[in-house]
């Protein structure tokens, strides 16, 4: 492996998973990767891209991936043979709080001068207690915005052999670290831009480096996307909701990640980035995060720009307030194929202005599902969840009721997808809620990052919950969460929209993930396993049916599938692309860039430099 300037590397969420016992349950039911959630933050390629057009060489490895793909593959072999000026490992939310410091220490025992960055909003929460207590972290960044304090800190580390000084680490934004005398030193969180303009999200990073480095699952985003490939992007960093459970709130940012102002993407950008991506991804494109935020004019900008790109691939919108009329309408003029998706978490109005999503009821839900099948919407997904303030086991089975109740109205009509799932396995650090739990009704079961790991390597789902809710206890969560899916289960069965068979995969696999729930209980209060190596040989002994129980539990995953339109056209882009950059590898001995020639060109057009920087009136203004 030739010589890297930064290695990026994301761990699984659980380090040991292929060995441990473990009952993870439905904690990934509603997303596309397994339970170790091996999908990776984007920006770990918009951090790739960045530095490889600004001159350094970067790879990333999905280790998640790489250790779901083969029972063989030898993590510590892999990690020891990398020839890297730096590692970053995202520990971007904090079920990843195990894998992420375990691959820190391995980077650190085969290389222990070379130095392990970590980033990501967790680690923004908790920046001091990861540089305090694991020697294997040399740096922490803080904030939503890292590309170039990142480029910053390796060009230093480059021109250091490793060890910049301290006066130069002094002038590195929003770096958290530690000096010579182990002392904690923490830079100044000011390097928040006022837009989102300067990463590239066309996946040109993640194609040209599997094409000259010749490894495809190293980067691929999840185990089942060659099946199933999907492309998603991001309108903006930051937010101007305030859910009470989300780390990504209006007051998250603010207090954590010091973002004052909502960093959006500029629209028409953002249509590049999908008219690049669909010449080579088959399957759906996401918008993730709430593009309505911005405002009327973004919104129509937006919307044609995508209209006149002739989008072909099915269009996903997570939308934080049900769409009015006047947006389906701009939707249908300009789209073939477009989806809304809506998390509404409870059908109790009261209970969802508690979660903090007050500004519109379940009456605008129901006028805005039957707006968007008027104008022609492919699918509306609705999703509701268990565990947020204010809600009792009784409220969540109401919201089962309530859903069976929605689906009648509508002739149960299949574009309405609508699904419920348990808030696990953590309430998020850096949420109001878990700054403020007793506000919320919350008790904590975790503080800080040793705390949060030592919870993911209990046996079950319900042991690695961080919060217990005064309202719902983790014993009452689990039963009803199981319930909630048996109820629902039936009612898709008898109504048609499941078929028989599965209804009854996912009628068993419940029966059974509840009676294997009892198995780990039994163990988990037998006072004669005392210490946790007898007790984890018993459990060894319930790992497989734990293993099996563990996706797919309370609704059958391919549900939430969209089509996968495959077209010659996507075969001979692929195609064409390999042949050009082996050909620039070729003539440039394997140093071709993995840039964005898209984004290249749209900044070129706007007159902007290749680096993001920002003046002293910007930063002020994000002050």
């Amino acid at each position: 492996m030739n010589s890297l300037d930064l290695t990026l590397l994301h761990a699984p969420s659980i380090y040991d998973f292929r060995k441990r016992p473990q009952m993870f349950g439905p904690i990934s039911d509603l997303v596309p990767s397994t339970p170790i959630f091996e999908i990776y933050p984007i920006g770990l390629t918009t951090i790739g891209e960045y530095l490889e057009r600004n001159g350094s060489k970067v790879r990333l490895f999905n280790l998640g991936n790489l250790m779901l793909q083969s029972e063989k593959f030898d993590v510590e072999r892999f990690i020891s043979k990398i020839k890297t000026k730096a590692f970053g490992i995202d520990l971007h939310w904090m079920p990843h709080s195990h894998g992420a410091i375990e691959i820190a220490r391995i980077c650190k025992k085969y290389h222990p001068d070379v130095p392990v960055i970590l980033g990501g909003l967790s680690s923004s929460v908790f920046h001091e207690d990861l540089i305090a207590n694991y020697p294997c972290i040399d740096y922490v960044f803080r904030g939503d915005s890292t590309e170039e304090p990142i480029r910053q800190l390796i060009e230093l580390v480059k021109g250091s052999n490793g060890t910049p000084s301290a006066e130069s680490l002094a002038s590195v934004p929003n770096l958290t670290w530690r000096d010579k005398s182990g002392d904690l030193r923490v830079n100044e969180l000011n390097f928040v831009p006022p837009d989102f303009n300067a990463p590239s999200l066309d996946f040109s990073f993640n194609m040209k480096t599997v094409i000259r480095d010749r490894d495809l699952f190293g980067v691929v985003p999840y185990k089942q996307w060659i099946n199933y490939p999907m492309a998603a992007t991001i309108c903006c960093r930051g937010c101007t909701h305030n859910c009470v459970t989300c780390g990504g709130s209006q007051e998250s940012y603010r207090k954590h990640y010091n973002r004052r102002q909502v960093a959006y993407r500029d629209p028409e950008l953002i249509a590049r980035d999908f008219a690049h991506a669909q010449k080579y991804i088959p399957g759906p494109i996401f918008v993730l995060n709430d593009f309505m935020q911005a405002g009327d004019d973004y919104v129509k900008t937006f919307i044609e720009a995508l209209g006149k790109i002739n989008l072909r691939a099915s269009i996903g919108f997570e939308v934080f307030t049900p769409p009015t009329e006047e947006l389906y309408e701009l939707l249908a003029a300009n789209l073939n194929d477009w989806t809304i998706e809506v998390s509404a978490e409870s059908h109790d109005d009261e209970v969802r202005k508690l979660f903090g999503k007050g500004h519109y009821t379940t009456a605008d839900v129901e006028k805005s599902i039957d707006q968007a099948f008027e104008y022609g919407a492919t699918r509306f997904d609705l999703y509701y969840l268990i565990g947020i303030p204010g809600q009792n086991a009784q409220s969540v089975l109401d919201t089962v009721d309530y859903i069976g109740n929605l689906y009648e109205s509508l002739d149960y009509d299949k574009r309405l997808i609508s699904n419920i799932a348990a808030m696990t396995p953590f309430l998020d650090p850096g949420s109001i809620a878990y700054d403020n739990p007793d506000d919320h009704g919350y008790k904590l079961r975790a503080t800080t990052v040793e705390e949060h790991r030592q919870l993911l390597v209990q046996p079950s789902w319900k042991y690695v919950m961080n919060y217990e809710s005064i309202h719902l206890p983790p014993d009452e969560l689990v039963d009803v969460t199981y319930e909630a899916g048996l109820r629902l289960n039936e009612m898709k069965r008898k109504s048609g929209l499941i078929d028989g068979k599965t209804a009854n995969e996912v009628r068993d696999r419940i029966e059974e993930a509840k009676v294997s729930m009892a198995h780990v209980d039994k163990v988990m209060r037998d006072i004669s396993l005392d210490t946790p190596e007898a007790r984890e040989k018993k459990l060894g002994n319930l790992r497989r049916e734990m293993e099996e129980l563990s996706e797919s539990t309370i609704c059958e995953k391919t549900e939430l599938r969209w089509p996968v339109n495959f077209r010659m056209s996507n075969l001979w882009a692929c195609i064409k692309i390999w042949a050009v950059e082996n050909v620039k590898n070729i003539v440039t001995l394997g140093k071709n860039p993995a840039a964005s020639k898209v984004h290249a060109e749209w900044r070129a057009e706007k007159g902007l430099p290749v680096r993001q920087e920002l003046n002293d009136e910007e930063a002020v203004k994000n002050q």
